[in-house]
């Protein structure tokens, strides 16, 4: 029978530097959502524009996303953070479900670079539970049906345009510019892996043969990885700093250098040979199926690095997926 449940669920303004919070409605297995910012931004009185900062205008007025799921009593389903990832690392996975091409503000624009003007945006910046990189695309859906989850809440963390452009002493106006959501559910029976979307920074202090990355996540199972190479103050992606990444643990062997990484994700289709794959590193654990996962625990990791800018100015963001199984029913 067909099933069709998409819809834009929520709708609110825009607060610079707050916490917008809101709770979705329960029901279905969410395959894809999608945290919009759309309207208007206008920036007036500005004398200078600034540098522009990581992704620059619109995506810099979010700083991050954390998707919260709280356990139904006696639920069998792991909660907590399963989504706490900023922007850059969620348009960037985004690039390896759309065949590898990346999808940003979708007129292009970019608040002019700082510069006074009125901007109409619309900026969707979409986080996968179900994922092309899977052969069954729907085993790490979110699940939503009756007994998984009491509540599914999500937190915007908001910025300002000096978030955007560092330097910009221009005066904004928000009216009507909205934070929305938009995701898409399907009706299936049977249980679904629950997928945690996690980054972190790992500051580059000096060129090292063997750094190890203390914050990299110790529990679940690895699908993914995706390093970006962010150089100096202004976090520009760069080639320059990751040459190698080495992984021993049971049953794992990699040992590639960032050229192998990069022809990888253009044999695999991961990345599109039209676009730009400056900075970025993507790694699939699956290799297609959740039983090639890699139980995190198991994991020794090295990065070969060089520290361009000075001590703790560059930094790799890194972004990686975990599966966790529900609990065996008893």
């Amino acid at each position: 029978m067909a099933f069709c449940d998409k819809k834009n669920r929520y709708s609110g303004p825009f607060v610079p530097n707050s916490k917008i919070i809101f709770t979705l409605p329960l029901g279905g297995k969410i395959l894809k959502g999608n945290l919009i910012l759309t309207g208007s931004v206008v920036v007036a009185g500005g004398s200078q524009n600034g540098t522009v900062y990581a992704e620059g205008g619109p995506t810099g007025l979010i700083k991050r996303i954390i998707v919260t799921a709280t356990p139904a009593a006696g639920s069998r389903y792991p909660g907590g953070k399963i989504v706490d990832c900023t922007p850059r690392s969620l348009l960037r996975l985004a690039e390896f479900e759309h065949n590898g091409k990346f999808i940003g503000e979708q007129s292009g624009s970019t608040l002019g670079n700082g510069a006074n003007g009125t901007y109409p945006i619309y900026l969707s910046i979409p986080i996968y539970w179900g994922s092309a990189t899977l052969r069954n695309s729907v085993a790490t859906a979110l699940n939503t049906d009756p007994g998984t989850y009491a509540s599914v809440q999500v937190e915007i963390d908001t910025g300002d345009l000096t978030s955007c452009f560092t330097g910009n002493n221009g005066n904004p106006t928000w009216a009507g510019l909205t934070v929305q959501w938009v995701d898409e559910r399907v009706a299936l029976p049977n249980d679904t892996n629950v997928r945690f979307q996690e980054d972190h920074l790992f500051l580059i202090p000096a060129t090292q043969q063997r750094a190890f990355d203390q914050a990299m996540p110790q529990d679940g199972a690895f699908e993914s990885w995706l390093i970006m190479q962010e150089q100096s103050a202004q976090a520009i992606l760069s080639d320059l700093l990751l040459q190698r990444v080495q992984v021993d643990g049971t049953p794992i062997s990699f040992d590639m250098y960032l050229p192998d990484i990069r022809q990888k994700m253009l044999d695999d289709e991961w990345l599109d040979p039209s676009q730009s794959g400056t900075g970025l590193a993507f790694i699939d654990w699956t290799d297609g199926t959740l039983q090639n996962t890699v139980l995190a625990g198991t994991l020794q990791t090295r990065f070969q690095v060089t520290n361009v800018s000075g001590a703790n100015l560059d930094d790799l963001l890194i972004c990686t997926r975990r599966v966790f199984s529900p609990a065996q029913a008893s």
